[in-house]
């Protein structure tokens, strides 16, 4: 008589914690932050007290990086189930998709300010689906005498030399043509202008350029304008404002994490939000003590608690950066 086959049990792989940050791009640190403060995973423990994970805590983690890689706060994120998180990265991946379309629908308008490119430029057939150049200028005289674009998105100025004191007139020129954004391509600066240069948010290139790599420096300007436009902060004003994610007494021990990290700013934005949850308390008792105005002092509140998540979320960011621990 044949023995009875024994069950089957599923053997549940498991992860250390290393691992596991190189398979979710997740910093160690930021792992352990997000365990203790919001209870993401709850890792098994080994014999040797050693955190080890599961494929669906991987899964959980992978989502959740994805959500904040896209802008979301962890704090908002974490007390959702996968189902939630996976429907919202559904949405986000539309709405990404929706401007990223509707934006390359709108092409882009390139105008072209100096002697050798301009020149270069006539003689190259360029037809690209989401930019296309609706001026080339020899000079800033030409540009200011013929130029009737007045939706100009990309300016870019051709300079030989540039010095620190030619930058202010640069800005001038920048900002009278009503361009959304400069390159400049120049052939020589020096220390001095760079410094000067890297505080503003014009692109700069050191000629020579081929038309290939302008082609390609467009491109990618265009394309960190469509990221940045949909990494914006989006919220209803009107909606009820988000819980807090910090206490006091976690807030006051961040303002305390400046005396053991070079950076201050832990301290500085958790007095900020300690300032803005007392207004938001101070317009709650101004709504209950004069009721004329209960309905501006509540709106007063809500708005600051938009506020106040949105600097939240700022702490967040930079205690994810400088590993603080609370």
């Amino acid at each position: 008589m044949a023995k009875p086959a024994k069950p089957t049990t599923k053997i549940q792989t498991s992860f250390k914690i290393g691992a596991v940050s190189r398979i979710t791009n997740i910093p160690i640190d930021t792992l352990r932050i997000w365990e203790r403060r919001y209870s993401v995973v709850v890792p098994i423990r080994s014999n040797n007290s050693d955190r080890l994970y599961r494929n669906d805590d991987i899964n959980r983690l992978t989502l959740l990086k994805m959500l904040v890689d896209r802008g979301h706060s962890i704090g908002a994120i974490a007390p959702l189930e996968n189902k939630k998180l996976i429907e919202r990265l559904e949405i986000h991946d539309q709405n990404k998709i929706r401007i990223k379309s509707d934006d390359t629908k709108k092409t882009v308008r390139v105008v072209v300010i100096g002697e050798v490119l301009s020149l270069q430029l006539e003689h190259f057939d360029i037809a690209e689906s989401n930019f296309s150049f609706t001026g080339l200028y020899r000079n800033e005289t030409d540009f200011t005498a013929n130029n009737k674009d007045d939706a100009i998105d990309i300016l870019i100025l051709e300079c030989p030399a540039i010095q620190g004191d030619h930058i202010r007139h640069i800005s001038e020129l920048f900002k009278n043509s009503g361009a959304k954004q400069l390159m400049l391509i120049y052939g020589f600066t020096n220390s001095a202008a760079k410094k000067i240069l890297r505080k503003t948010d014009f692109t700069y290139l050191q000629a020579p350029i081929t038309i290939e790599y302008l082609k390609t420096e467009v491109t990618n300007l265009i394309s960190e304008k469509i990221i940045i436009d949909d990494l914006q902060p989006g919220f209803d004003l009107d909606s009820k404002a988000p819980l807090r994610t910090y206490s006091n007494n976690e807030l006051i021990k961040l303002s305390s994490a400046s005396a053991t990290i070079k950076c201050e700013c832990p301290q500085h934005l958790s007095s900020m939000i300690l300032k803005l949850i007392q207004f938001e308390i101070y317009s709650s008792e101004c709504a209950s003590r004069f009721k004329k105005d209960a309905d501006l002092h509540i709106l007063l509140g809500n708005l600051t608690g938009h506020a106040r998540s949105i600097m939240e979320q700022a702490l967040e960011k930079v205690i994810e950066a400088e590993s603080v621990n609370i």
